[in-house]
């Protein structure tokens, strides 16, 4: 057993519990620090900002109107992939602290208590410097995509989209103060299956992960380890508006 002291941080859904009680079965797991979720009309402010109305609106019609139809459509496939992986949403158990953000006083003041090692990040919001810096663990997140070039949301559904599937996978990376740009530790590629869609490409992609990030736990700080910088930025994506599903 690992001697490493670990920290949990991430956000309150599916993808994080399932990561959470895979790890917690082979290492020990000091906290757990959940943060809450962001409230749509936050989302949706911020959106706004960065990337505009136009596509903000495309953005909610595609959640409100394709996404549902997905669910469906890939329901058994979705739940074949939970038994197959044995991926548990069970709660969260043992130390728990819940924060309003990653980046509140709260957060920072509970790591500081902690004292982690290693803090693995799971859909968390982006980790301000202020954070990152306020202790000497290092933060190791797992990103569905492959960086530099599947960076932001849904690199599995772009890749596949864009007819890369060379590049479907995750990807296992230092966390930085840029947006999945952290020095990669391992990147792992799986290939979907044709009854595959938006909604079950990530749990393909979380189920390879989980096993990625059992290897780089292990082995840090080894050899083992692929430790690599991407000169580049790669391209940077978001969740897809209804037309860009439609017609590309």
């Amino acid at each position: 057993m690992q001697q490493k002291k670990i920290v949990f941080l991430a956000a309150d859904c599916e993808s994080s519990r399932w990561v959470y009680h895979a790890i917690v079965d082979d290492f020990i797991i000091e906290a757990a620090i959940i943060e809450q979720p962001i409230s749509k009309i936050a989302l949706i402010k911020g959106r706004l900002k960065k990337i505009g109305f136009l596509k903000v609106t495309g953005q909610v019609l595609f959640s409100a109107l394709v996404v549902p139809c997905l669910r469906i459509i890939a329901k058994q496939r979705r739940a074949g992939l939970v038994k197959n992986y044995q991926l548990n949403n069970n709660h969260f158990k043992n130390k728990v602290f819940r924060v309003k953000s990653v980046n509140d006083e709260a957060c920072k003041q509970v790591l500081l208590q902690l004292q982690p090692d290693i803090v693995i990040v799971n859909g968390t919001r982006i980790i301000t410097k202020n954070i990152l810096q306020c202790t000497k663990a290092i933060f190791i997140n797992m990103h569905l995509g492959i960086t530099p070039w599947y960076r932001g949301s849904h690199g599995g559904y772009w890749a596949n989209r864009n007819n890369d599937l060379e590049n479907f996978g995750t990807t296992i990376h230092l966390v930085d103060t840029g947006v999945d740009t952290g020095t990669v530790l391992k990147q792992v590629f799986i290939t979907p299956a044709k009854q595959d869609n938006f909604t079950t490409f990530p749990i393909l992609q979380v189920a390879i992960g989980i096993e990625a990030l059992k290897d780089v736990l292990l082995n840090l700080p080894g050899a083992d380890c692929t430790i690599k910088k991407h000169a580049e930025k790669g391209k940077m994506y978001y969740q897809p508006t209804v037309w860009e599903y439609f017609f590309g």
